[in-house]
């Protein structure tokens, strides 16, 4: 049996900044609040596990907040990293919680981070942008960090959903205008802070409208328009007017649905982005099938089919990255839903799940849902709950209330049914959703 390796790193640590145990678990969870919002609940117990070697290596959580207490990479204070967990912590830069006197300017501290769990795999996903300038002159090498930031957020969303970073996007728009008011810049850099500004806003009002909050959805796409008319880009406001359509539709607003997206594609009609044109020619489906008109439909999917096929070969931006194939075919779906043709909508969504890129983990749990209620619709009962399991099995993995809720709604609807395979279902779904 292997003897416990003591942790005569961490222990002289603590020598140097006289720390006793319970010191030291008193910092870890005032250094977990500030993080998480949360103070932890590390004890003297578990700092004496830590330094016997008892526990080889703490829960992320409690490792992520040493760094910050003794301003050390993980690396440096006498753990062993895995592979995976080392992978976890290295975009992670540690701030000292340790010596409140030495810390800068409060102003200049209010570097904007956020980190958050994801709780079934234990990933910890650490996000922060970079902060600007708190005086003095902004560039934009500055605005280019930020716009890599924007990048990042829609790459979590992809993976995991978005239920958290609205507050990221909404935070980082409040950096960027106290920057604003305390420093100058030139003309373009006015106008491209005004853009990322309407990025940002655009992200948070996508993220809160998966939440499910519409108005706060809506607040975001009004203020993100007005920042891209500060800066002059139609493309960022055909954007916006792609999510406003989107969410029209999921409203029941089918005449607004179609009206916005021709708004998007009238404004854009000479530089717009092919995937971009697919996104809209999809959202015109969308409403037409609302508003039963069939034809209309079939027109708009196959131009949003011939224009994601003359964007193969291209790099889309982070936004559109889920603008392909299965996609499409999941909007054909949800149209063929509204037209009544349950039976084609179900074919449709199975073959976008077959088309969906493995890293899209959000969207194939949203895909799971929808076509669960395809097959639901259309007298599949023994498909409809083994394709619901399919995203029973992402749901504690991806934060998605919209579909989340979607997946409980059609839990309600199987549950009475009373057939082994619909009740083995309702019994697993109670189990893993509730807290």
């Amino acid at each position: 049996m292997a003897t416990a390796r003591p942790n005569n790193v961490l222990r002289g640590l603590m020598l140097a900044h006289t720390l006793s145990a319970n010191d030291l678990a008193r910092a870890v969870n005032a250094a977990e609040e500030r993080r998480f919002g949360q103070p932890g609940n590390a004890s003297d117990r578990h700092v004496r596990r830590w330094l016997s070697g008892e526990t080889e290596l703490p829960q992320m959580h409690y490792l992520v907040a040493l760094t910050d207490v003794f301003n050390l990479p993980a690396d440096q204070l006498g753990f062993t990293l895995s592979g995976a967990r080392a992978r976890q912590l290295a975009a992670l830069q540690p701030r000292s919680t340790l010596l409140e006197e030495t810390s800068a300017d409060p102003q200049e501290n209010h570097v904007l981070r956020r980190q958050f769990m994801i709780a079934a795999t234990g990933n910890l996903i650490g996000f922060a942008f970079a902060p600007l300038p708190t005086s003095g002159r902004i560039g934009m090498a500055d605005v280019e960090r930020i716009r890599g930031s924007i990048d990042e957020l829609h790459a979590v969303d992809d993976a995991y959903g978005g239920e958290q970073l609205a507050d990221i996007a909404e935070e980082a728009v409040t950096q960027i205008e106290d920057a604003m008011g305390r420093c100058v810049y030139g003309p373009r850099v006015e106008s491209a802070l005004y853009q990322v500004i309407g990025e940002l806003h655009a992200s948070a009002g996508w993220f809160a409208f998966d939440t499910g909050d519409h108005t706060r959805a809506g607040q975001n796409f009004d203020a993100g328009l007005r920042a891209s008319l500060l800066a002059g880009d139609r493309m960022l406001q055909a954007r916006i007017w792609a999510y406003m359509s989107r969410q029209s539709w999921e409203l029941g607003r089918a005449t607004e649905t179609v009206t916005i997206a021709r708004a998007a594609l009238d404004a854009t009609r000479n530089g717009r982005d092919h995937r971009l044109s697919a996104l809209l020619h999809g959202r015109l489906a969308l409403g037409y099938a609302a508003s039963g008109e069939s034809v209309r439909c079939a027109g708009a999917l196959a131009r949003a089919e011939v224009s994601l096929d003359r964007a193969t070969g291209t790099t889309p931006s982070a936004w559109l990255a889920f603008v392909g194939p299965g996609e499409l075919l999941g909007a054909a779906a949800m149209a063929h839903m509204d037209l009544g043709q349950a039976d084609k909508a179900a074919d449709q969504e199975e073959q976008g799940m077959r088309l969906l890129a493995p890293g899209f983990r959000r969207n194939r749990f949203a895909k799971s849902v929808h076509l669960a209620e395809c097959y639901l619709a259309a007298n599949e009962l023994e498909q409809a709950v083994d394709t619901a399991n399919q995203a029973l099995a992402l749901y504690p993995s991806v934060n998605c209330p919209r579909w989340a809720k979607r997946l409980g709604e059609f839990r309600g609807k199987v549950a009475d049914h009373g057939l082994p395979v619909t009740t083995a279902f309702v019994e697993r779904y109670d189990v893993l959703t509730t807290v």
